[in-house]
């Protein structure tokens, strides 16, 4: 397997060469846990994987508790599933926590002030239901427990790990964990490696170890766990000294190449560690594209060509390409720009 099929077979696990997905939560579902720090782009990640991606309805899974929006696998946001959030958060909770250990010990977050902050928190919870951090930080201010911004961040995320809370009915808001999540059978940690391995190759493969323990937080030990599990089913082939891992492909790759306005943090470049450079720009200066993850960028014909923002005046995406080669006046391009647009209106 050569470098563009491993591009073609990934843009289509990652539903960006089929968009065949109908429903905000079933692309969510699809991936597992997909990054969310940037809310905005966040929203468009799944719309780009959708038939008919509509704003409202995605914000509306995210109001209702389908998607939750909470701090799971490495210690930043996540978009995820209802059905998976509780057998996913007991699997990686420890982890992210360890990684949250320097900037808890650094703004004084001990277990003992967890506890008491808690104990004030859970009667205005009861009481009001859904509370910003804002609200959280003046409760805490009148128990005379002063809290900067973010140390309040660090409680929070502290309280989601613990299964306490995830995002409220709007935007910035929490509300308790129990009221949005049903329960669930309990699934052994190897039984929950295993699903989260299937679960990731299934939607970024082809991909390697250190790849999958990168984006889910597992040591390598436990990552290479996951990998034994699936056994067989699990396929596998070397390029340029890397290992890769992947399913057999259900359908036949399409011959359509893809072009997209892709988001920052998109999974299609954040998923990947070791192997990320496959599909950057071959020599590609790592403050242009942002390393392929902090900047959006552009995807045209399969290959990332430029980067992009959203500007306040239309056409309302102004665009930066890394070669001279025409291809941002494209009607692809086009197609994607008026996509994104009538998505935001």
């Amino acid at each position: 397997m050569d470098r563009e099929v491993i591009i073609k077979l990934r843009l289509s696990n990652q539903g960006l060469s089929a968009n065949s997905f109908e429903k905000p939560e079933e692309v969510v579902a699809h991936f597992g846990a997909m990054q969310a720090q940037d809310y905005g782009m966040a929203l468009w990640a799944v719309a780009l994987r959708m038939k008919n991606p509509n704003k409202n309805q995605i914000e509306n899974c995210i109001g209702t508790g389908e998607i939750i929006r909470t701090h799971i696998l490495r210690p930043t946001w996540h978009l995820v599933h209802q059905k998976d959030i509780r057998w996913m958060m007991e699997l990686t909770a420890t982890n992210v926590k360890k990684a949250a250990q320097y900037i808890d010990k650094k703004e004084g977050l001990t277990d003992e002030l967890f506890l008491k902050v808690w104990k004030i928190l859970e009667p205005q919870f009861i009481e009001y239901d859904n509370l910003t951090k804002e609200t959280i930080v003046s409760c805490l201010s009148k128990a005379d427990i002063e809290v900067n911004n973010l140390l309040a961040t660090q409680i929070i995320m502290r309280a989601e790990l613990s299964m306490l809370l995830c995002n409220g009915v709007k935007k910035g808001t929490y509300t308790f964990f129990e009221k949005r999540v049903a329960t669930s059978d309990k699934l052994s940690k190897s039984e929950a490696i295993a699903r989260l391995t299937q679960v990731y190759f299934q939607s970024r493969g082809p991909a390697t170890l250190k790849d999958f323990a990168w984006w889910s937080g597992l040591s390598i030990s436990d990552a290479k766990i996951g990998i034994a599990e699936l056994g067989n089913n699990l396929k596998s082939f070397q390029l340029d000294a890397l290992k890769y891992f992947y399913f057999e492909p259900k359908n036949i790759l399409t011959e359509k190449n893809t072009s997209a306005l892709l988001p920052c943090y998109d999974e299609y470049t954040v998923a990947y560690s070791e192997s990320r450079n496959l599909v950057l720009p071959e020599n590609a200066d790592s403050a242009a594209t942002g390393n392929g993850i902090f900047k959006p960028i552009i995807l045209s014909e399969n290959e990332i060509i430029g980067i992009w923002r959203k500007i306040k005046k239309s056409p309302f995406v102004e665009m930066q390409a890394f070669t001279d080669k025409g291809i941002m006046s494209s009607k692809n391009i086009q197609d994607s720009i008026k996509s994104f647009n009538n998505f935001n209106q």
